[in-house]
């Protein structure tokens, strides 16, 4: 006897969906929901975005509050320029926006975490019309942008505010694209080009780099797909090329004034060369793709302690989250299984494999080929960051086959759909039974105390519980047992709660990041009463005695900072601790008390001032002589001034004593102002870090700066009294400004050129 089938609907069938306004409104009231202790000011967001990123804005939008492009550093690592260091986001709009926010100087924590949160609507909304411009319809669309906002991925990152920011831009830049190529004329390749650009300013040049290569990827093969090989000579092909071009092109027009001084940096950062062992840091592990069904298997490491033992140190935990939900799991591989007519999902499911392969990292070979032959790929850690894509193609597979289930008559490959699901949603229920058993200790190990093998059991048993909820959702889903828009909107309430579960409390620090920085207010308080310009030490081997980036909230000048393009010359090798000290204008040096155990700060009497007079010069040719001759008795920074180029003056070393003053008459970020009184011409050091740009001019007349003892200024005086200005006028700068500004214009000249048109053809026909 035949097996009855289900009636199902029709095509023509007329069913109930919501609008586009409904959906977008459901996505903001499951972000306020998510987020609902950050908006109610319950919770704070922890780790980098206490230490890096509130540090970054406080300094940046209260500096453009008073007025002033905040070009340079000088309160952290001796100084530094501070725009060329990409993460800062001074010129990311929303970060930029912030300025209005600060009010006594402070720009209050709530406001920086409310532009994290809306980064994840944003996330939502543009993957909901990545999904729409698929022809998807909206509930499958729905589903889609909840996967890619509350993926795992988005979710731990959110204390990594510049990763967050760029890839929340992804579904909405590949939107633009194809709603460019789709488009006649080309006013949307600028929108798209200038949305690219923008996203650069985000401050994530890795997620970036990786964005290009998607988008590279996603045009060969829309290309191809035109009309085969053979069709890239023909008009259709050439006309979509030329607008990718246009696009990238416009992106990195935009994207230069931030781009060149980046670059400029980073030739002179620690960070410009670094070796393939350091490139492989937080590479997915083999063992860990169980974490794509049990997302906390092996462990955690969130705002509330850290208990994890997979592969590498803590925080591998959230640099290798590639969890995107139970459901949407089974969707995607669902989706390749009975959906291969379907181009975009052979794209897709090509590229999610190909992101899980670099994900792997030192565990694989893809990664290293792409660090040893693709120009970029070897200035960066963390290959696992690549997982962003399987959480993308996960929302946009899971939104076709919802689509597919909801357009298709399922009757018609029953036998067919049962099958798959019986492969799919078995072969995930035996991996969760074989965890739960511990039969593949083995092979993934087991966790090494009690504490963690109790976490661990518990999630495997939540994964169980979730397989189970979604192969039976997608039981419905064949049989057709309820409409597919109530199934629809089931999916999403299931995977909410599972995302929910995984990562709603994963970032919800009890600690304002702004009451971490008023622990040393005692001392910053201290520091600021006393008069003069000069450096606090602030940590030492048992640890500080404030932050690292306290400088850049406080304004007070520290020598050290947390900053990832930190400069390769920041300490001078001096021969002891003193004279390295006397070189950076350090007063205060951090020490432990040995009886109490515990750390102070203590003052060094007859330290060397921030700007002082020499009046000898020592030249030498390479860094290793430079070396030496700092670790020689021959030198004395109070009497010579080592430089690593030929002067243009030659000073005649002085017998007797030659009385001297140099005072800071005026100090602001980009400039200072010097009066210096000396009775012989001489060199004129000023404990300041040398860095390209800084220019000066002595009584109004330009002369050159010097490299001076390893790190420092130094420009030569004459005799008698002079005004000295040193002004941070980076030429890197105004290159990338002219390209931007540039870009901009013809941008601008595009966008209104139709409007322009038409107002004049109205004016034509008036006149005729």
């Amino acid at each position: 006897m035949a097996r009855s089938v289900p009636k199902v609907r029709r095509k023509a069938e007329r069913v109930w969906e919501p609008t586009d306004w409904q959906c977008i409104g459901v996505l903001s009231v499951l972000v306020a929901v998510f987020f609902s202790p950050f908006l109610l000011g319950r919770a704070f967001l922890w780790e980098d975005f206490v230490y890096q990123w509130y540090p970054f804005r406080q300094f940046a939008a209260s500096t453009l509050a008073q007025g002033e492009l905040p070009l340079w550093n000088p309160y952290t690592f001796n100084g530094m320029p501070f725009l060329a260091e990409v993460q800062t986001e001074v010129f990311y709009l929303p970060m930029t926006l912030l300025t209005l926010f600060v009010h006594g100087g402070r720009l209050d924590v709530f406001w920086l975490q409310l532009v994290n949160i809306l980064h994840y609507w944003l996330a939502g909304v543009g993957m909901f019309m990545l999904s729409r411009s698929y022809s998807l319809r909206r509930i499958p669309s729905l589903f889609a942008g909840i996967v890619y906002a509350f993926s795992g991925f988005m979710v731990v990152h959110g204390i990594h505010q510049v990763i967050l920011v760029v890839v929340a831009w992804f579904p909405m830049i590949l939107w633009l694209f194809r709603k460019s190529f789709s488009s006649p004329g080309w006013s949307w390749v600028c929108v798209a080009g200038l949305v690219l650009g923008h996203s650069f300013f985000g401050g994530s040049p890795q997620m970036s780099l990786f964005l290009y290569v998607f988008l590279l990827c996603y045009v060969l093969f829309e290309l191809v797909s035109i009309d085969g090989v053979r069709g890239l000579v023909r008009p259709p092909a050439l006309t979509i090329a030329a607008k990718a071009l246009a696009i990238v092109a416009i992106s990195v027009g935009i994207a230069m004034v931030q781009f060149i001084p980046t670059q400029e940096l980073s030739e002179l950062s620690a960070r410009a060369q670094i070796t393939y062992e350091k490139a492989a840091e937080g590479s997915l592990g083999w063992t860990q793709l169980v974490t794509l069904l049990v997302p906390k298997f092996f462990g955690v490491s969130d705002a509330h302690g850290y208990a994890y033992w997979g592969p590498g140190t803590y925080w591998y935990y959230w640099e290798t989250c590639v969890y995107a939900g139970v459901l949407p799991l089974l969707l995607m591989v669902f989706a390749l299984w009975v959906m291969r007519n379907n181009r975009h999902v052979l794209f897709f499911g090509l590229f999610a494999l190909f992101a899980l392969l670099y994900a792997l990292g030192g565990n694989f070979i893809v990664h290293h080929f792409f660090f040893s032959a693709v120009p970029g790929f070897a200035s960066f850690r963390n290959p696992a960051r690549m997982g962003v894509f399987i959480a993308f193609a996960a929302a946009l597979l899971s939104g076709f086959l919802l689509h597919h289930f909801g357009e298709e008559d399922t009757s018609r490959q029953y036998a067919h759909y049962r099958l798959a699901l019986a492969v799919v949603a078995g072969g995930a229920l035996l991996l969760v039974l074989l965890l739960l058993t511990g039969s593949l200790d083995t092979v993934l190990g087991s966790p090494p105390q009690p504490q963690a093998r109790i976490l661990a059991h518990q999630e495997v048993l939540f994964a169980l519980l979730f397989v189970v909820l979604s192969a039976g959702l997608l039981w419905l889903f064949i049989t057709r047992a309820l409409k597919p828009h109530w199934l629809g909107l089931l999916a999403c309430g299931l995977l909410f709660l599972d995302l929910f579960r995984f990562g709603a409390n994963h970032n919800t620090s009890p600690d304002d990041p702004a009451d971490h920085f008023r622990r040393a207010e005692s001392i910053v308080n201290h520091i600021k009463h006393e008069e003069g310009f000069f450096r606090t030490n602030t940590r030492n081997s048992d640890g500080m005695v404030m932050d690292r980036n306290q400088g850049l909230v406080d304004r007070i000048f520290t020598s050290e900072g947390y900053t990832p393009l930190v400069l390769r010359r920041v300490y001078p090798p001096a021969a002891n601790m003193d004279q390295m000290r006397d070189l950076l204008n350090i007063r205060f040096f951090t020490d432990t008390d040995r009886e109490r155990n515990v750390l102070t700060l203590r003052e060094r009497p007859g330290f060397l001032k921030r700007a002082f007079m020499v009046y000898s010069t020592h030249t030498v040719h390479s860094e290793d002589e430079l070396t030496a001759f700092l670790h020689s008795n021959q030198f004395n920074p109070r009497t010579v001034a080592v430089l690593e180029e030929e002067p243009h003056i030659t000073l005649a070393q002085p017998v007797d004593a030659v009385r001297w003053q140099a005072d800071i008459t005026a100090y602001h970020n980009n400039a200072l102002t010097l009066h210096v009184e000396t009775e012989r011409p001489g060199m004129l050091v000023v404990s300041e870090a040398w860095f390209p740009g800084w220019n000066a001019y002595v009584n109004g007349a330009q002369t050159p700066v010097y490299r001076t003892d390893f790190s420092l200024r130094g420009m030569f005086v004459p005799a008698g009294t002079t005004t000295v200005e040193l002004r941070y006028e980076p030429a890197s700068f105004a290159r990338g400004a002219t390209f931007t500004l540039t870009t901009l214009a013809i941008c601008l000249c595009v966008l209104i050129a139709p409007f322009v048109r038409k107002r004049l053809s109205k004016t034509n026909k008036a006149t005729a």
